[in-house]
């Protein structure tokens, strides 16, 4: 038994050695696999080429969604390693270099977003722009798709870069149809499109002051870009108003011009005496008061939504 014993006691350290050898071979054959896995893309082979984007859009092919968002192809980028990317700011020569680190399979992370490369080679390369919820990918918001070309192909394809950029035939198609039934459903909010060309409110008359609502730089750290066109907001003050008041609420602006009261929020017994207020102030002072310029989609005037804070002065002298 005690032989045993002192078996057992020289054994220990033996095994506790090659358990720790084994580990340490399997985390190098890990590292090893992932670096030869045949599902990661290497970037190597399209260092140094500029890649223009032609096309965005999302995942049914359209660039356009049923509000009014617009996906527009902007980007100009260039790997200048295997590592690292250069995105240059749109419209200028000015750019930002951008870590790029693999994640697994064909995703990867760099400017602040993660990517799954679709297809890559020399003259082209396609990456979808995926969402995560912590560690997961959502499969219903990770579906926009943006292909870029090659400087050396676009010259070979003999057409301008801001030709291929333009909406497709199927694009107008899907926009004249939400146009349409925006402009059949006009006192209808959830029906109306919204659009970049959003409705232009100006005052034409002193007693009506306007000021078009700017996002503030927090707003616009956790908002998209598009929010400001797909919300518009205004700031109005009405002077010799027949009362002071402070309102807060939307209007439909019609392909016309004609405007229309939205949406308020109020307790609901208050419901209809705060309609036939606001509907006052719209039709006696806003419509009046106002040179309005309704929104426009692909040449197409349409009925689209704009926020409102308006406040009434009663201005005693």
């Amino acid at each position: 038994m005690k032989a045993e014993n002192n078996l057992t006691g020289q054994l220990k350290p033996l095994l506790f050695f090659l358990f720790c050898c084994y580990i340490a071979i399997a985390g190098c054959s890990g590292g090893a696999e992932e670096e030869n896995d045949p599902r990661r893309p290497s970037f190597t082979p399209i260092v140094g080429i500029d890649f223009y984007e032609a096309r965005r859009s999302f995942d049914n092919g359209l660039a356009y969604d049923s509000i009014g968002f617009v996906q527009e192809p902007e980007w100009h980028v260039k790997w200048t390693h295997e590592d690292s990317i250069q995105i240059y700011v749109p419209g200028s020569d000015s750019s930002f270099n951008f870590a790029i680190t693999h994640d697994h399979d064909s995703f990867f992370h760099f400017a602040r977003e993660s990517w799954k490369v679709i297809d890559l080679n020399r003259d082209s390369l396609m990456l979808q722009r995926l969402s995560l919820d912590g560690l997961k990918v959502n499969k219903i918001r990770s579906n926009v798709y943006m292909r870029f070309y090659s400087k050396d192909y676009l010259g070979q394809l003999g057409k301008p870069l801001m030709e291929l950029r333009k909406p497709r035939k199927q694009d107008t198609l899907f926009v004249q149809e939400m146009v349409q039934r925006a402009n059949r459903n006009l006192n209808n909010v959830d029906s109306s499109f919204s659009s970049k060309t959003y409705p232009k409110l100006v005052s034409k008359s002193p007693m009506l002051e306007i000021k078009r609502r700017q996002q503030d730089t927090s707003e616009l750290i956790s908002q998209s870009a598009a929010y400001e066109y797909l919300y518009p907001e205004y700031d109005i003050v009405i002077h010799k108003a027949y009362k002071d008041f402070n309102y807060t609420f939307s209007i439909l602006v019609g392909p016309d011009g004609k405007l229309r009261l939205g949406k308020f929020f109020v307790m609901p017994e208050f419901w209809e005496s705060r309609k036939r207020v606001l509907t006052g102030v719209v039709d006696v002072y806003l419509q009046h008061l106002l040179a309005i310029t309704p929104a426009m989609t692909l040449g197409l005037p349409h009925n689209s939504v704009v926020y409102l804070k308006v406040r009434g002065r009663m201005d005693k002298t």
